[in-house]
């Protein structure tokens, strides 16, 4: 009914558990972008204005700091990740009927996780990337650069080595080995996507691997220094 209203052709395509992976995936790489040139500037600019200074030696903790700005990212990702996920989820149910949205209730909690996921994934490194830089253009570069040059890399160790053990810390793909598993796609399809390259249990462990990594110097990078004058 919705596309005859939209007049789509939608003929041989399935909303299924595999649907709502792909549609998470391109999300997400909106998101990315929309992430990329937001969050530099929301660091630099307090540390070339010198405000850092100012906004630690009010009551305001560094821990205070930092989840204002990620509750800011956290909003703008989840416009693009989990809500539109959810908002699909029940109108596919409701137009499906027959019980279908009970019986696929468990992708409601894989969009939630799977969306949470990613917004604390690269929110954080985005953030990371951003105050050790301190240069806006520089931090949007560097962003985008470890998005294509680290699985580069990757590549050419698993191609010397010959072992798949470079895929660890390509992000986009250990995120893709996360979802599939959340989503519970069919062996086949993970297959084809090659999501089993790897143990599932190593895609997490680089996952919290990176979010430690980037709050080591999030925390590191993020002091008020003071000024005396003599």
């Amino acid at each position: 009914a919705a596309a005859l209203i939209l007049n789509l052709n939608l003929q041989g395509v399935k909303i299924d558990n595999s649907w709502f992976a792909t549609f998470l995936g391109v999300q997400a790489w909106l998101g990315f972008i929309i992430v990329a040139a937001a969050a530099p500037g929301m660091i630099t600019r307090d540390f070339a204005n010198q405000a850092l200074q100012l906004y630690l030696s009010r009551p305001l903790s560094r821990a205070e700091y930092m989840a204002g700005k990620l509750s800011v990212l956290a909003l703008l990702l989840s416009f693009f990740t989990w809500i539109p996920g959810l908002l699909f989820f029940g109108l596919q149910a409701a137009l499906e009927g027959n019980g279908w949205g009970w019986k696929n209730f468990y992708l409601v909690g894989s969009i939630v996780v799977s969306g949470g996921l990613w917004i604390a994934v690269i929110s954080l490194f985005a953030l990371a990337l951003s105050v050790w830089v301190r240069w806006r253009i520089a931090a949007t570069g560097l962003i985008f650069g470890s998005m294509f040059l680290l699985p580069a890399f990757g590549a050419v160790f698993n191609a010397v080595l010959g072992t798949n053990w470079g895929n660890l810390i390509n992000l986009s793909y250990v995120m893709r080995t996360i979802w599939v598993s959340l989503y519970r796609v069919e062996p086949h399809i993970r297959r084809l996507v090659g999501a089993d390259q790897i143990p599932l249990w190593s895609a997490w462990a680089a996952v919290i691997a990176v979010c430690g990594f980037s709050l080591m110097i999030i925390n590191q990078r993020l002091q008020a220094r003071e000024v005396e004058r003599g």
